[in-house]
């Protein structure tokens, strides 16, 4: 995945440890700043590739 396809619930996998993505941002050139839970922040480029998990909603109909 990259900043284009990251959402907000998303887990991200940063040097091993993962993540979860609270808010987002769109910035100019394609750019997006991701929000995690845990307080920390980064800007993506929308070519710079991204470990990301996406939990399925539990409880959800199918």
């Amino acid at each position: 995945m990259n900043a284009a396809t990251v959402i907000v619930g998303d887990l991200a996998s940063l040097e091993g440890v993962e993540f979860r993505v609270a808010n987002m941002f769109t910035l100019c050139g394609g750019r997006k700043r991701i929000l995690f839970e845990s307080g920390e922040e980064m800007t993506l480029d929308s070519t710079t590739p991204l470990v990301v998990r996406r939990p399925r909603a539990s409880g959800l109909a199918r």
